[in-house]
């Protein structure tokens, strides 16, 4: 059985030769666990052990500037942080308008968490006429603090969809969510985005409610909580095939 297994594994690298590369991760570095990011995607690429993802370099840089949204920029992950002080930032920096046009070309793959969802929303709750500038693209509706302040954070179970999260079983299966001042989607606007995740909680007047923590549009991905600050890698993992697969799809 052992001896299967390698030859299994060593076959299956070969196989996977001819799609090996290099997939080049930025991650918006001005506020929120981006460091953390950073550590996970490495033990992600870590654990992918004998599938072809193995085979991919994996070079992660930090996104400050203008400069740094380069062409052989594969994949980006928005961290959590405060939205508005964010979105303030890339306008000023003119990122804001650089970043759109780096996701609408090849429609690369984006990956927005907590705060970074809110950027990512084409829609806000409550948005002030001329309020906050935000990337766009995912097609949803979120509130912001949804489920209150920064006193009200949280972790808790969130049930994901069957065959999401690389290597999940045939049925819903949950992972654990850190809930830091986070929004949630409160409406999905287009058929084309899928909800990924969801949480079932019970608010302050002990109502037992449902809502969406986890969306995903093509080549975007959300989440309201925080998979970074957790030891559970398969949103990492997950988001790193979502770039393979783009890479290799051009």
């Amino acid at each position: 059985m052992e001896l299967w297994g390698l030859s299994t594994c060593i076959g299956t690298l070969l196989a996977a030769m001819s799609n090996s590369g290099k997939l080049r991760i930025g991650i918006l570095g001005i506020q929120g666990a981006f460091q953390e990011h950073k550590v996970a995607l490495l033990k992600a690429h870590e654990a992918a052990k004998c599938d072809d993802l193995s085979n991919w370099t994996l070079d992660i840089v930090d996104v400050r500037s203008r400069g740094d949204v380069t062409d052989d920029l594969d994949g980006l992950i928005l961290p959590g942080g405060e939205s508005t002080t964010m979105s303030l930032f890339l306008k000023r920096e003119g990122l804001d308008t650089v970043l759109r046009e780096w996701m609408a070309k090849r429609r690369r793959v984006t990956w927005g968490t907590c705060a970074g969802m809110i950027l990512l929303a084409e829609n806000i709750e409550h948005q002030k006429e001329g309020g906050q500038s935000q990337l766009g693209g995912l097609h949803v509706t979120v509130s912001r603090n949804y489920f209150g302040r920064q006193v009200d954070s949280f972790e808790a179970d969130v049930t994901v969809s069957s065959n999401t999260l690389t290597g999940s079983c045939e049925d819903d299966e949950t992972c654990r969510g850190v809930f830091i001042r986070a929004p949630a989607v409160i409406s999905v606007d287009d058929p084309r985005v899928k909800v990924i995740g969801s949480l079932t909680f019970t608010d302050r007047q002990q109502s037992v409610r449902s809502v969406i923590v986890a969306v995903q549009e093509e080549n975007i991905l959300a989440t309201a909580f925080h998979p970074e600050l957790t030891d559970d890698t398969r949103w990492h993992r997950h988001f790193l095939e979502m770039v393979k697969q783009n890479k290799t799809s051009i």
